[in-house]
């Protein structure tokens, strides 16, 4: 019976699990990679590994949520400053980080999103997402003229699903057409635009009900 992390020893046994799954990962990829491979970097015998994960699919499953919690208290940590700035600036920042957070460490996470590909991540986009609302409405309530936006959960979801997988497709990709910075820039505008755009419309349509 896998065993639960409840003890800090055994907690700190599946962090070293994790992490080296995460290593051997880089260094092998995900078919060249074995339980055993893992259990060796982590330093302890595969039937202690077995002890916490019934599978080597077990750790994997393990590390993308170890991402998702990565990813989810970078935007914790972002959002102070998020909430002051022009919402082009609060993109843009938002978009660094992300990259950033994908390259650290040796690029590990980048390089785990290109053996896995990106669609296998979609199984922890609902917590990433879930994540980017809470931030997205922090930011509109700071910034009160958004709120003028008429559907704002939708205008949420497009500025959501319109930046971070772009960023993820164009990370992994070994020959990109355009730079980042180019890719980021217009991904930018494209939000901005389109949220400047549902603001006139707003506008428009008060004033002619008045």
């Amino acid at each position: 019976m896998v065993r639960k992390p409840q003890q800090t020893r055994a907690k700190i046994t599946v962090d070293a699990i994790i992490e080296a799954g995460f290593i051997c990962m880089v260094e092998r990829g995900m078919e060249g990679t074995t339980t055993r491979h893992i259990a060796e970097i982590a330093g302890i015998s595969v039937g202690s590994l077995y002890e916490y994960f019934r599978n080597k699919e077990a750790i994997y499953a393990a590390m993308g949520r170890h991402f998702t919690d990565e990813v989810l208290m970078m935007l914790k940590n972002v959002a102070p400053l998020l909430v002051q700035v022009e919402l082009e600036q609060a993109l843009e920042i938002m978009f660094y980080e992300f990259s950033n957070l994908l390259k650290r460490d040796n690029e590990r996470y980048l390089k785990c999103v290109r053996y896995v590909g990106a669609l296998e991540y979609e199984q922890y986009v609902d917590k990433m997402e879930q994540g980017l609302m809470e931030l997205i409405m922090r930011y509109v309530m700071n910034n009160p003229k958004y709120l003028r936006v008429p559907n704002i959960p939708a205008m949420a979801y497009i500025c959501i699903n319109s930046g971070i997988f772009p960023i993820i497709r164009h990370l992994i990709m070994p020959n990109p057409n355009i730079s980042f910075d180019d890719m980021i820039k217009g991904v930018t505008r494209m939000i901005v635009s389109y949220v400047n755009a549902e603001l006139a419309e707003s506008a428009k349509n008060t004033e002619q009900q008045n």
